[in-house]
Parts: structure tokens; C-alpha cells; sequence
């Protein structure tokens, strides 16, 4: 009997559980299931995501579906969906237009930029008032954070309530910091707005806090290895110290090999003590060999391999637990087209006019698409030529054929369903922009840049005969079909953008002055604002001449101890993050490109059997 009460539980929650999943794929703007690898589960990021992401709805679901009262409180919650989003993304623009910590109303002018004289550069003239950004930011983060404790006690999650009570502790913080800012009129000694704001956003979404987890636990697992290339770095500072006798400060030596073990520059390192002594280069090359070659794709191999298998051990968790409940369904991607746009529009069956049959049916020539693809690459090449009345001329009748196939479109796709192409739409705005920028043009309007801009969009209708290549189209709908994915695996780097444009803000900024002695303007590279800090962290992320970047900043403050940040910025972003990034972001594009490979020798193979087959009947 008991065994029968049992069977009856189990199969009731199933069905609940089978129910939530109906309603995920019901409401859910973005099929999850489509981006879980029927091939192998634990293969690529997207899987990987994709798989936490409905392990994590099903358990929020199971958790608040056991009380009737909180099922009316998280759909109130869901509800707020929209206005969540819109809050957090106001919360990152308006950090764009923040005073800089540094910028007081005593020592600089209204929008910071003089000091004494000397011109500070920086990349927004304009500024929030401190009251009214302070006080959005204020009533943002508190109803973020509200949310947050919201649903901490809908779910009842343990895990839950232990973050949305740090997010509370750091919205205290953050609130405090703001007052004590607005009433001393941004004089604040210290100012941890900027600081705080990439914790509140790491605790405010799951996806971040995850993947910083996960690199903390590789970087805490692999430390013997960073040992070794500190270890390595200073073995060979002292040897070269005695090779060449130069008794300078070792901390200047090791930031030296610092700069030559990450290649940059590295002819203007080792040249000068080649040409002293060929025999100098044996060391440069030993340094390089172990250090750069062996060491640093030491640590690539293991911090990337050490996430893999993280990756796999998670999804196996996942699985083992969820596998009943999810129905690994193959998802078309998408479907074969035989005929042009026109024929996907429109149905030639509901024309009933003689004339809109035979519009339909040049429209639908392959002739005429060769055509519009030629005028369309024409329209393109003219970016490139010095526009002049003829040309001009030319690019009129071009895009005004362009513009009459665009309302012929929208003309047979109607009106109930025209809204729904959203492409269409867009070759209608671009359409008609481009040709009426032709005709200011043509009219006396000399300026040409907007025109120029708007036909490289061109550029896609010409190359328009690509999708019809397969493995394209596959590549195509693979990067987008996982878009929200390689935001949330770059996210991370975002993160630690923003980190260290705050700390840089904080150590660097208003103290960097344009300068007349170097052409190169290396300046312009500082963290006097939000916008210029993160421009600054790119530069730094592309690797090339961020030892005379870090220099420079060593000579304005006469401190070596300056190059700790941008040797960490290395370290964190570049060697660890981006490197991981890409190599998770390539493997799965490979692989997908393989699984298609794969998949057409399958198709292939049978037709062989069968020739094959059919030849000895002959």
C-alpha cells in the first residue's frame, strides 16, 4: 500500500515538475533547450549555461509552487520583470555621466576640466548634478535590492537569503557613502560609489556571481604554478643582475622581464645587450623558452582545462538530478528556403490581379536577385570613390529600385503582418534614409558622412548569396542563437573592467595633464572619468604598449609600486579571463562546425552503399 502511495507521490511530481517546464517554455523568451548539446552535455559553455539556467528555474519553481500564497507573491514578481531590467541598465548608463571622485567644486572647475593651467583630458564634457544622480542612484539599488530580499523569502532558499543579505549590507554601504558624497558636495576623502557598484552587479545576478566563483576556486587550486613563474621571474632577475652587472633595484629588473616574458616590445628589451655581446642572447632566449613559452601556457592549459572540468563535474550534478525532467528534443534551427524574400511573404495563390502576378513573379526571379545584389555592391563600392553628381546620380537610381522591391515587400506582406518582419522594417528605414540623403546631396547638402555611413549597410543585400551557403547559415545561427550566453561569458570581463577603472579612479584620477612633448598622446589613455578608464582597460586587454602605458604612470607618480595594478590588471583580465573566454567561445564554434561536417559524410554514406550496390546489378 505504501509503495503505491509512493509510485502515485512520485508521479505527481512529476507532472508538477513536467508542468513547470511547459510553463518555462511558455513564457521563456529564449528556448534554453534549443542551446543543450544533444551530442554531449558537457562539451561547451552553452550547454553548460544553459543547463544552470533551467536547473535553477525548476528548483525556484518547486521551492514557492508547494504554497499557494507564494505563487501569487512571485508572480507579482514576474511582473516586475520589465521595470527590474530597465533599473539596472539606467543603473549602468548613467554611470557613463557620474562626477569623477576626484572632480570637487574647491579645485576644479564645473566640469573638471583645468587644473592649474594644464588641461585635464577627459572623454564626457557634461555630468549629472551630484543630488540628482546621487539620489537615482539611491532609489535604483534600493529597489533592486528589495527585489532581491523579495524573492530570497518567496523561494526560502538558504543560499538566496545569505546573498540578498550581502546585496542589502553593500546597498547600506553605498547609500551611506552617497549621503555623506551629496552633502560635502563630492569633497568626500573617499568616494566607494564607483567601487561598489561591479559587487552589487556580481550579487545582483546569478550568472556573474557563478563564473567568478568558478575562476577563484582555479586560481586557489593552480597557486603552486603562479609560484613557480614568480619564482622564475626572480631566479632570472638575479641572473641577469650578475650577467650584466647592472646593480639596479630588483623590483625594477623583475617588472623588466615582466615586459619581456609578455612580448611586447621585446626587440627593445634584449637588442641593446645584443649588441654589446652576441653571447647576451642565450640568456634572453633561455628567459623567453621557460618563461614565456612553457610557464605561461602552463597556466593557460591548466586554468582553462581545470574550468572544463568543472563545467563537466557541474553538468553531470545537473543531469543526474534533472535528467528525467529533461526532454533532449532536437530543435531545427532553421528550415530549407527554395524561394526568394517575396515567396516567404506572400502567397501568389490570394493575388488576384493580373499585374500583382506578374510583379510577384519578376520579384521572385533568380535573375532579378543577381540583380539587386550587383546594384547593392555597387552602392557599397561608392563609399570608397569621391562622390560626384554623376555618382550621385548612379546611387539614386540604384537604391530608388532598392526602395520600390522594399514598398512592393511591405505591400504584399500587409498589414497585420508586416510587423512581425522585423527585417523588413529595417530595409524600409534604410531604404528610405539613404535615398533621401541622396537627394539633399544632390540638391546642394555637401555633407557626406551620414550617406557614406548608411551604405555600408549595402554591403549585406550584395553579400546576400552567402546564406545560401550551409555551413554559413550554421555559423550564423550558432553565434546568435547563444548571444545571451557570450554576454554571460564576457561578463565577467566586464566586471573586471569596471573593477579596476574604479581603483584606477580612485589612485589616478585628475592627475593625469595633457602633455605637448610626446606625439603619441599616451595620455589620453587615464582614469579621470568612467568612460576613459574603460578605454584605458581596452587598451591594456590588446596587450600592445601597455609597458609605456604603466610607465608613464610610473614617471608622473615616481613610484615603481604603480606597476602592481596594471602587472594584476595583466594577470586577471588578460592571462586568465580573456584567454578562457575565447579558447570556450572557438571550441564551440569548431565544434559545431564539426557536428555539420560529421552529419553530411553521414547523409553521404548511404548514397555510396547504394551506388556501390547498384553496379554489379549493371
Amino acid at each position: 500500500m505504501n509503495f503505491k502511495i509512493d509510485a502515485s507521490k512520485s508521479e505527481d511530481n512529476v507532472k508538477s515538475l513536467d508542468e513547470a517546464k511547459e510553463s518555462y517554455f511558455s513564457n521563456s523568451k529564449v528556448l534554453d533547450f534549443q542551446n543543450i548539446d544533444q551530442y554531449n552535455d558537457s562539451n561547451n559553455f552553452a550547454s553548460f549555461y544553459a543547463l544552470n539556467r533551467l536547473s535553477n528555474r525548476l528548483e525556484n519553481r518547486a521551492s514557492y509552487t508547494q504554497n499557494s500564497q507564494s505563487v501569487i507573491l512571485m508572480q507579482k514578481y514576474k511582473k516586475h520583470k520589465m521595470i527590474r531590467t530597465v533599473f539596472f541598465y539606467i543603473y549602468l548608463i548613467i554611470t557613463i555621466f557620474q562626477r569623477p571622485t576626484w572632480c570637487n567644486f574647491i579645485d576644479y572647475q564645473e566640469y573638471c576640466s583645468i587644473y592649474n593651467g594644464q588641461k585635464i583630458p577627459t572623454m564626457v564634457d557634461f555630468y549629472l548634478p551630484i543630488n540628482l544622480y546621487y539620489c537615482v542612484e539611491i532609489l535604483i539599488i534600493l529597489y533592486l535590492c528589495l527585489s532581491k530580499v523579495f524573492k530570497a523569502t518567496i523561494i526560502g532558499s538558504e543560499n538566496k537569503k545569505r546573498f540578498a543579505i550581502a546585496q542589502l549590507i553593500i546597498t547600506i554601504l553605498i547609500i551611506i557613502n552617497d549621503i555623506i558624497v551629496m552633502i560635502q558636495e563630492n569633497n568626500s576623502q573617499i568616494n566607494i560609489s564607483l567601487l561598489m557598484k561591479p559587487i552589487l552587479i556580481v550579487l545582483q545576478k546569478r550568472t556573474l556571481r557563478s563564473t567568478i566563483f568558478h575562476y577563484c576556486q582555479i586560481i586557489n587550486k593552480g597557486k603552486e604554478i603562479y609560484y613557480l613563474m614568480i619564482f622564475s621571474l626572480t631566479f632570472f632577475a638575479g641572473l641577469g643582475s650578475a650577467i650584466f652587472q647592472q646593480k639596479d633595484n630588483i623590483s625594477q629588473e623583475i617588472i623588466i622581464l615582466f615586459v619581456l616574458q609578455t612580448t611586447v616590445n621585446s626587440p627593445d628589451i634584449y637588442l641593446p645587450y645584443y649588441g654589446e655581446s652576441r653571447a647576451y642572447v642565450a640568456y634572453f632566449i633561455l628567459f623567453q623558452f621557460i618563461n614565456t613559452i612553457l610557464i605561461i601556457n602552463l597556466v593557460l592549459a591548466f586554468f582553462y582545462s581545470s574550468y572544463k572540468d568543472l563545467m563537466h563535474k557541474e553538468t553531470k550534478q545537473i543531469l543526474s538530478k534533472y535528467n528525467h525532467r529533461f526532454s533532449m528534443k532536437t530543435q531545427k534551427f532553421f528550415r530549407n528556403r527554395t524561394g526568394s524574400d517575396i515567396t516567404r511573404l506572400a502567397d501568389i495563390s490570394s493575388l488576384d490581379n493580373v499585374i500583382s502576378r506578374s510583379i510577384y513573379q519578376i520579384l521572385d526571379n533568380k535573375f532579378y536577385e543577381i540583380f539587386i545584389e550587383i546594384i547593392s555592391s555597387l552602392s557599397f563600392i561608392m563609399i570608397f570613390l569621391t562622390i560626384t553628381k554623376v555618382k550621385l546620380y548612379i546611387l539614386l537610381i540604384c537604391n530608388s529600385i532598392m526602395f520600390g522591391e522594399c514598398l512592393l515587400l511591405l505591400y504584399y506582406t500587409g498589414k497585420r503582418r508586416i510587423w512581425r518582419k522585423k527585417s523588413l522594417i529595417i530595409e524600409f528605414f534604410f531604404s528610405s534614409s539613404i535615398l533621401f540623403l541622396i537627394i539633399l546631396n544632390i540638391l546642394g547638402y555637401n555633407d557626406q558622412k551620414i550617406l557614406l555611413i548608411l551604405l555600408c549597410y549595402r554591403l549585406l543585400r550584395g553579400c546576400k548569396w552567402l546564406l545560401k551557403n550551409k555551413s554559413f547559415t550554421i555559423l550564423i545561427i550558432s553565434i546568435t542563437s547563444i548571444f545571451q550566453y557570450i554576454v554571460q561569458l564576457f561578463g565577467a570581463l566586464f566586471i573586471l573592467f569596471m573593477l579596476f577603472t574604479a581603483v584606477g579612479q580612485l589612485l589616478f584620477g585628475g592627475k593625469i595633464f595633457f602633455s605637448d612633448e610626446n606625439q603619441v598622446h599616451y595620455e589620453l589613455a587615464n582614469f579621470n572619468d568612467f568612460l576613459s578608464g574603460m578605454c584605458t582597460c581596452w587598451f591594456l586587454l590588446i596587450i600592445n604598449n601597455w609597458n609605456v602605458i604603466s610607465f608613464n604612470y610610473a614617471k608622473i607618480f615616481n613610484s615603481d609600486l604603480v606597476y602592481i595594478f596594471f602587472i594584476s590588471f595583466y594577470i586577471l583580465v588578460v592571462l586568465f579571463t580573456l584567454n578562457v573566454t575565447m579558447a570556450l567561445l572557438i571550441e564551440y564554434i569548431v565544434q559545431k562546425i564539426n557536428v555539420k561536417n560529421q552529419t553530411d559524410i553521414s547523409s553521404s554514406e548511404p548514397q555510396d552503399e547504394m551506388l556501390s550496390n547498384q553496379q554489379p546489378l549493371k
